[in-house]
């Protein structure tokens, strides 16, 4: 090797499709990747938001708010760039190329949600890619996506899935791509989230299984390497997207096409972060990728019995019904 090579060490690693340099202390375990970084991920010893700047009125503050009445996350405008800042959870700079992250306790599992879900989602959303509530699995190397509001089953969706074959790509927090005339969903990290039903049905048992957090009863699940199923770490492209609702007491599957103007209406409604695209002034180039993506993938809405024991009946009409779009 000469000496002008440069060497990379086993901190970098592989995150929705591109490399990270790594110094935040997650617990989740992130593929190994190779190459110069395309975002480094760097600890902070000490708050990020100033105290000052904490009193004063932010870019943009979340409707949802803790027992004290504190905004759950909001945005600012620093000099030294954007940060989000998330009630009891830390602060987060955001830049081009580097995030850096505070936290008072990584241990709970708080700190580590916030970064995954709004930070990671509005990062992307900054560079053009478009960020949604849902999860996506791959099977004969396409992609298809479950969106739903909170709780509408879109992880046991992907769970019933990847029980019948198919791999997972994402749970939770679903990146698209547009490249070259199609779209794309990138691979997030080897791990997904379930309630203990669920965890239950799919292994056998979850009182082993870490917490999410720790005052949640939400479980978190390896995949592949000896976990349940397994982890497809590569982009796939976009065959359908499913709107899922699942509905108590319901007999049969329904899955109905959804004309263009409602898709775009609905994919808006499962945006990650809505409110912060919006409040940062990226919804009108958005909006325009969100109409692009409607005219070149089928969206669907399915309509699903809850009970566990028919997700295996559900795949094979999921999957029957996304192959017949590709004929």
């Amino acid at each position: 090797m000469s000496p002008t090579e440069p060497t990379y060490p086993d901190r970098r690693h592989r995150l929705f499709a591109i490399t990270v340099t790594n110094e935040l202390p997650l617990a989740v375990l992130l593929p190994q990747g190779g190459g110069p970084a395309d975002l480094t991920l760097r600890l902070s010893p000490q708050p990020l938001l100033s105290s000052a700047r904490s009193t004063s009125r932010p870019l943009y503050s979340s409707s949802s708010r803790d027992k004290e009445g504190v905004s759950l996350g909001s945005l600012y405008h620093e000099p030294a760039g954007e940060i989000l800042s998330f009630a009891g959870a830390g602060d987060f700079l955001i830049r081009s190329d580097h995030i850096d992250g505070y936290s008072p306790d990584w241990s709970n599992g708080l700190a580590e949600l916030r970064f995954l879900g709004p930070v990671l989602s509005y990062w992307f959303e900054r560079r053009g890619l478009p960020a949604f509530h849902a999860s996506a699995i791959s099977v004969q190397g396409r992609a298809v996506a479950f969106v739903s509001r909170h709780g509408g089953g879109k992880s046991g969706l992907a769970a019933g899935m990847i029980a019948a074959g198919a791999s997972l790509l994402t749970d939770d927090l679903l990146v698209l791509e547009e490249r070259e005339g199609h779209w794309e969903a990138r691979p997030s990290y080897p791990l997904m989230r379930m309630w203990p039903d669920e965890a239950e049905h799919f292994l056998g048992n979850y009182a082993g299984l870490p917490r999410v957090q720790e005052d949640s009863e939400k479980r978190s699940v390896a995949v592949g390497a000896g976990g349940f199923g397994t982890f497809h770490d590569a982009s796939s492209p976009l065959a359908c997207i499913y709107l899922a609702t699942r509905v108590e007491g319901a007999e049969i599957v329904q899955i109905q096409p959804v004309s263009r103007s409602e898709a775009l209406i609905e994919l808006v409604r499962h945006s990650f972060s809505p409110r912060l695209v919006e409040a940062a002034g990226l919804q009108p180039a958005r909006l325009d990728l969100l109409a692009r993506l409607v005219r070149r993938v089928p969206v669907r809405r399915l309509v699903y019995p809850s009970r566990f024991e028919r997700l295996g009946e559900i795949a094979g009409q999921i999957l029957r019904s996304t192959r017949s779009l590709q004929e």
